[in-house]
Parts: structure tokens; C-alpha cells; sequence
């Protein structure tokens, strides 16, 4: 059966790149890209085939999802300020995914959600790289850890990386108070007062701590003691090989293998398409798991991360085939 799919912030630089993805994950799905000016989607229309652009306000998009009838999911790549697109998903029984959702506004989710009798998954994909870095990290543990103790993540922007509207306006709060694990308790920390230098594929660069819900889903998968993720400014991979901007990670997990001998493993990510697109890919495998597009059932309808309802090995190889390095350093 045809899928439809709604991508709220669709043309965007991050909405573009998920639709493309979801054009090549769910091939036969009817795609409808929506935002203020559906103008400039027309060009991304005519490259999805099957697929129409249609006006929406995300402050008070009623009358849009009215037109748009009934549909199986719904992502959104754009805010999502009165929770309304959430509410129409849940009212109208469609799977619903944002890479919008921050550590700091899941709880207008969780109340909404957990006053509701769901239908379909809600899926908040607003993880580092839109759960891409989680399961990094668990493909890392699964391949030989018995217990994992910390979790170190730090992430290289390169300048040269171009960023969409919505990330642009997001940008200000990066570095607010970071949420981190230590010692198994959980810590608001001053990013200022954080400041690190960390070595990231390869080049070293200041890095501060910062929200993102890879470290709760981190904390509830491995039961780590202790687990932070920082992000910094310096120059990527691809740059420094004359080639554009790439987005990269360094993963770095410590405990035990299964004879209980110390373990410690690095893990280097590097998307040589950028920061946007890497974004793009982890929504898009999010979507079609979410529908049931991979010819399995689809997830249960309940509040589900990104990593409880995608193989971290199966995302690892999808990025490996996309050209995405992914490597033990």
C-alpha cells in the first residue's frame, strides 16, 4: 500500500535532503512537501516525482492538514511552537517524528503524549545527527563490550558547512546548560566552564559540553556511569583534503569485555557530505521504519527513540554504503 508522507519544512536545506532520503528509502511513497512558501519547493518536486508541495504555517497549520487528508506519517523539520502538528498526529492516528524536539522541551511531548491513547509512533528524532551518533555508539558496544562505563562524544563543525534557517535559529541555545552523566547522577553543568580541548578525527579543537537526548537514550541502554557530549568548532576532514565541508564524530566508550578485562574503543564518523545530510539520512531511515516501509511490521504506537526501533549494525552499513566513514581509530 502507498505511503503518504508529509515533510513540514520540506524544501529546507535539512527538509530537502529528507525527502530525497525518503524518496530513495520508501520509492513508491507519495511525499507532500509543506511550508510557508510552497514555491520554492518546485524544483524538489519535479526531482521526487509523486510527490506536490502545499502551503502550511506552522503556527496555525489547521487548514493545511485538513487538505492534505490522511496520512501515514508525518516529519517535521521545522519548530513546531503550539505542538499542534503533534496533536493533529496523534488525533489522526499517523506516525509523527521531529528533529526539532531538544532535551529541554520533551516534556510538552511526554504530557501530550502520555494523556493520549497513540495510535501510531511518535518518534522524537532530535538526537545529534537525528540518532546517527547513538547508534554509532551502540554498533560500537554491541561488536565487544560486556559493560560499558562511560561515553565520550565530541563532534566537529566545520564553518565551511552550510546550515539550514531552522538550525540557524537554533544555534543560541547550543550552548545553554548542558545535561551530562557523572557518576551516575545527572548534572547541569556551565558549558563555559567546561571548556576542553579533544582530539576529533584527527584534528584537536575546543570543545564544550551541550544537550542532546543521545545522552539519556545512552544512559538507558548501556547504563553507563558516566556519559557527555561535546561539540566545537575546527576545521573537517573534507576541508583539509581540499574537498567541502564533512561532519565529524569521535566516539570514545570504556569498560569491560566479557572475560571483565578493561576495554576502551574509539570510533570515528565522518560524513563527507556534511552535517545536513547526515541529519537527513538517520530521519529518513527513521521514516521508513516508522511506516513499515522495509517490509517489516511497524513499531508499536508509543513515544519511541530512534534506537529503539532501527539495528544499529543495519545503520552503520547503510552509512558505510553512502560513503560515510566509519571506522576504529
Amino acid at each position: 500500500m502507498t505511503k503518504t508522507i508529509l515533510i513540514a519544512g520540506g524544501y529546507g536545506l535539512v527538509g530537502s535532503h529528507i525527502a530525497r532520503h525518503i524518496r530513495r528509502l520508501v520509492p513508491d511513497a507519495r511525499l507532500l512537501i509543506a511550508g510557508r512558501s510552497p514555491d520554492k519547493a518546485t524544483e524538489l518536486v519535479a526531482e521526487l516525482g509523486n510527490a506536490t508541495a502545499c502551503t502550511m504555517d506552522s503556527t496555525d497549520p489547521r487548514a493545511a492538514l485538513a487538505a492534505a487528508g490522511p496520512l501515514d506519517a508525518m516529519v517535521c523539520a521545522l519548530q513546531d511552537p503550539h505542538d499542534q502538528l503533534l496533536a493533529h498526529a496523534i488525533e489522526t492516528g499517523c506516525a509523527h517524528l521531529s528533529i526539532t524536539r531538544s532535551v529541554n522541551d520533551m516534556a510538552s511531548l511526554l504530557a501530550r503524549t502520555g494523556n493520549s491513547t497513540l495510535q501510531a509512533p511518535v518518534i522524537p528524532t532530535a538526537h545529534w545527527q537525528a540518532g546517527i551518533t547513538t547508534l554509532a555508539v551502540l554498533d560500537l558496544v554491541q561488536s565487544a563490550f560486556d559493560r560499558v562505563d562511560r561515553i565520550s562524544i565530541a563532534a566537529l563543525f566545520d564553518m565551511a558547512d552550510p546550515i539550514g534557517p531552522m538550525t540557524l535559529e537554533d544555534s543560541g541555545s547550543f550552548f545553554g546548560k548542558a545535561q551530562v552523566l557523572r557518576d551516575g547522577a545527572w548534572c547541569w553543568v556551565d558549558p563555559d566552564a567546561e571548556v576542553a580541548s579533544v582530539p576529533v578525527a584527527g584534528e584537536t579543537i575546543e570543545t564544550r559540553p551541550m544537550s542532546v537526548l543521545d545522552v539519556p537514550s545512552l544512559r538507558a541502554v548501556t547504563h553507563a556511569r558516566d556519559i557527555e557530549f561535546r561539540l566545537g568548532i575546527g576545521t573537517s576532514r573534507g576541508t583539509r583534503a581540499g574537498g567541502a565541508a564533512s561532519h565529524d564524530m569521535e566516539i570514545t566508550v570504556e569498560g569491560t569485555d566479557a572475560s571483565g578485562a578493561k576495554l576502551t574503543r574509539t570510533r570515528i564518523v565522518s560524513d563527507p557530505r556534511g552535517q545536513a545530510e547526515l541529519t537527513a539520512t538517520g530521519a529518513a531511515l527513521a521514516t521508513r521504519r516508522a511506516v513499515g516501509g522495509d517490509e517489516r511490521p511497524a513499531p508499536a504506537p508509543a513515544v519511541l527513540m530512534p534506537e529503539a526501533i532501527l539495528d544499529a549494525g543495519e545503520a552503520m552499513a547503510e552509512l558505510r554504503a553512502l560513503g560515510v566513514t566509519v571506522e576504529e581509530s
